[in-house]
């Protein structure tokens, strides 16, 4: 199997579960559940689509793509923006996306579903950490130990620190 679909294997895979988590809202019958926990899982589902949408601007501005090539072949780090904050905000986005159908369901067989979703996002982020340390090398790496890869807190309270010093 050649290198490029056993990596993309594992987006097919989230894809498809995101698909069907998603269809699971709208046909299953939802139980009464919690109404709070919906609420929250409609503020994470908006916090997951403002994070899938943002890397497309800041790429295409900050990210020096060569001209026709797609927004993500950048060729330098971006550590600005969003890329301050979290290293993979999309794949945070996409992750966040699982954990709000998850809330917003209630539904057990919704959370099933999610659950490996969400450990396919995560292993597809350290494929992607592997995949641009071999693309740009030494900076990427100095990048990795300044931002966090997908915990969105911890880069917000590393960039306040590291604005404070500098």
């Amino acid at each position: 199997m050649k290198q490029w679909t056993k990596d993309r294997f594992l987006y097919y895979i989230a894809g498809v579960l995101l698909v069907l988590a998603y269809s699971l809202l709208w046909f299953l019958d939802t139980p009464a559940g919690v109404q709070l926990l919906r609420y929250i899982g409609g503020g994470i589902l908006v916090v997951g689509l403002i994070l899938i949408i943002l890397p497309r601007f800041v790429f295409r501005s900050k990210g020096k793509p060569e001209k026709g090539k797609d927004w993500t072949e950048t060729t330098i780090v971006v550590d600005t923006g969003i890329y301050a904050v979290v290293r993979h905000p999309l794949y945070l986005g996409w992750l966040l996306m699982y954990v709000a159908l998850i809330l917003l369901s209630q539904h057990w067989l919704t959370a099933i579903i999610g659950i490996p979703g969400i450990a396919c996002v995560y292993l597809i982020s350290g494929q992607e950490d592997q995949r641009l340390i071999e693309k740009f090398g030494d900076d990427y790496k100095h990048y990795m130990q300044k931002v966090p890869r997908m915990n969105l807190l911890v880069g917000i309270i590393q960039l306040v620190r590291r604005r404070d010093r500098g």
